[in-house]
């Protein structure tokens, strides 16, 4: 009887370890179960912001191409109506040298080119808010069709005067690079190699936009023609760029001792190394950290040579630049 008795317990305890393990091996399948539907949950939520990414990039590239096609599309236009006209006019008098029209329509397609595909002045704002918004500089924004005295609250909020003060000063000291460098060489990244014109056109952009003494917000040629010509005075001659005495506000002068400067010896940068890893909506204490991480987009000799407009052919350009961009006539 007790043998039976004792046969029956190991029995029991039998089932019971067998149970047991059961019961293990059934929560550790339950358990890696779980582990690779979390896993699975994961590289879903992965997938789906990549592919949110992936669209939001792709919806930019059409954007930017549409803009390139309507531009390409509109240089045509122009240039086949010029040469049109001009052929016309040879025919009726049969004066002008066909050598004559080739190289006119050529000079006329260089400066249709920039301005068509240049940024614009939206592009140069968007482009100055986020430089800023990357270093720490947060710019509010506003609606540039509201009325003279909101454009003149916000041009007396202090972030607004900050970041007009900081336009021309180094991000960091020690470092060559300056807030108006950052703006110039992430609108270079964009748009490839702008004219010296151009970078006039975006500092003066800035300037105006920022400058607590100009009433207005939109850009008109009244205030912006002399602007870039000045401005690009400074770039053929590499001076100094801090605000003129008419650009003056609250006594809070931009400090001309070094900060005020893009660069002693560069105007708008420095002839250090290029930096390579130019700024992204990330990027701008990182580019500014990097040793001679001076905009080239300034600074560069092939660059600063590339347009040597005589008083009258930079007035030309720059009437030309102004209509393209469709600034407003006072």
């Amino acid at each position: 009887m007790c043998e039976y008795l004792c046969d029956n317990l190991r029995g029991e305890k039998r089932n019971i370890d067998d149970n047991e393990r059961i019961s293990r091996r059934n929560t550790e399948k339950s358990s890696e179960a779980e582990k690779q539907i979390r896993l699975s949950d994961d590289n879903v939520e992965v997938n789906k912001k990549s592919i949110e990414k992936l669209l939001r990039t792709n919806s930019q590239i059409i954007s930017k191409l549409e803009v390139l096609i309507t531009g390409q599309k509109n240089l045509e236009t122009r240039l086949s109506g010029i040469e049109k006209k001009l052929n016309d006019d040879n025919k009726n008098n049969n004066t002008i040298d066909p050598e004559y029209i080739k190289e006119l329509v050529k000079k006329m397609s260089k400066i249709l080119f920039e301005n068509f595909i240049y940024p614009s002045q939206d592009e140069v704002k968007d482009v100055m808010y986020s430089v800023f918004e990357a270093t720490g500089h947060k710019l509010p924004s506003i609606n540039t069709q509201v009325s003279p005295s909101k454009i003149q609250e916000w041009k007396s909020k202090p972030e607004v005067k900050r970041c007009y003060n900081n336009l021309f000063k180094k991000v960091k000291d020690g470092q060559p690079t300056t807030y108006m460098s950052l703006i110039i060489d992430k609108l270079r990244k964009e748009n490839k190699n702008p004219s010296k014109t151009q970078i006039a056109y975006a500092i003066s952009i800035c300037e105006t936009y920022l400058n607590p003494n100009n009433q207005n917000i939109q850009m008109s040629e009244s205030i912006m023609k002399l602007k870039i010509i000045n401005n690009l005075q400074k770039l053929e001659n590499r001076d100094k760029f801090t605000h003129s005495d008419d650009d003056s506000h609250d006594g809070n002068d931009v400090d001309n001792g070094g900060d005020g400067a893009v660069d002693d010896g560069a105007g708008a940068a420095d002839d250090g190394a290029t930096n390579d890893g130019r700024p992204n909506d990330s990027m701008a204490n990182d580019s500014a950290a990097n040793n001679g991480a001076a905009n080239d987009g300034i600074a560069d000799d092939n660059i600063l040579s590339s347009d040597s407009y005589n008083t009258e052919e930079k007035g030309r350009y720059v009437n030309s630049l102004l209509e393209n961009y469709g600034l407003h006539r006072k």
